[in-house]
């Protein structure tokens, strides 16, 4: 299992309320999310003429479409974290949403226990315990 948190990813007026992996080892400079191209398109973007780069990946490279930039804030059932800015990019054939090391950081989310799903907001006492929420996949 890995943690899995709910998101709300906004792209002007369309908000859209998704699982996203909460990803340590997705190594950004910036807060950034991967999204699937489907919910690229929920979202507005026009995906017409993307440019792509290479991305290095545990497995070598990956070829990576920028997308742009986008709101997301973190949703739970008793704390809704303030919108934050996240570079917005997809990588052909993936499913799921993804949220960078940095964007991590900046919601404040701290991963307890990644092979149970458990997680924390930062700050919060050492006894509060986040569960993982299921699985959305973006087909």
């Amino acid at each position: 299992m890995v943690v899995r948190v709910k998101v709300q990813v906004k792209k002007d007026d369309v908000v859209i309320e998704t699982s996203a992996i909460a990803n340590s080892g997705y190594e950004t400079d910036v807060p950034e999310i991967r999204i699937p191209l489907t919910l690229a398109r929920e979202l507005g973007f026009d995906l017409r003429g993307l440019t792509s780069t290479r991305y290095r990946v545990v497995e070598g490279f990956t070829s990576t479409l920028i997308i742009g930039e986008v709101l997301v804030r973190l949703v739970t059932e008793d704390k809704i974290t303030s919108w934050v800015s996240a570079k917005t990019v997809s990588v052909p054939e993936e499913y799921e949403v993804i949220l960078s090391d940095k964007l991590l950081d900046i919601l404040g989310i701290e991963i307890v226990k990644a092979g149970e799903g458990l997680w924390r907001f930062h700050g919060e006492p050492i006894d509060r315990i986040r569960r993982s929420v299921q699985s959305q996949l973006w087909v």
